[in-house]
């Protein structure tokens, strides 16, 4: 039986000293590390969360970007209403975040209106040829 050749280590360097270097990619301006570090918070108040949303980086436990993005997108559309940050913190909902993906596009609702109206006029038309 034969044995499987060993890889070879990618790097030398340790996972600490991969993350010290190499640092490229914009900075964010000052609102988007605002709501940043509120999506973060937001993420700290529900802890169910963010052990659902969980990916594993070696040892450490951290949070998925996919929570991140859930929670700024919950976090912008209050904010848009003119919420202030602290009054965000304290209403936002769990559920709010883990839907803030699913709120269906401007265009499909309406789609929606437009057939609700053809339906109307359908039911309309049928009632007044069966008088």
């Amino acid at each position: 039986m034969a044995r499987a050749l060993e890889r070879p280590p990618a790097t030398d360097l340790e996972p600490e000293e991969l993350w010290e270097e190499n640092h490229q990619g914009e900075t964010p301006d000052i609102a988007t590390r605002q709501a940043l570090n509120l999506a973060h918070r937001v993420s700290e108040k529900f802890p169910e969360l963010a052990s659902r949303y969980k990916n594993f980086a070696g040892p450490a436990a951290v949070a998925s970007g996919a929570l991140m993005v859930l929670a700024g997108v919950a976090i912008a559309r209050r904010a848009r209403r003119g919420q202030h940050p602290d009054e965000i913190l304290q209403q936002i909902t769990s559920q709010e975040i883990e839907q803030a993906a699913t709120v269906t596009s401007r265009k499909n609702q309406i789609w929606r209106m437009f057939q609700r109206i053809a339906k109307a006029r359908r039911s309309r038309d049928e009632a007044a040829a069966s008088q």
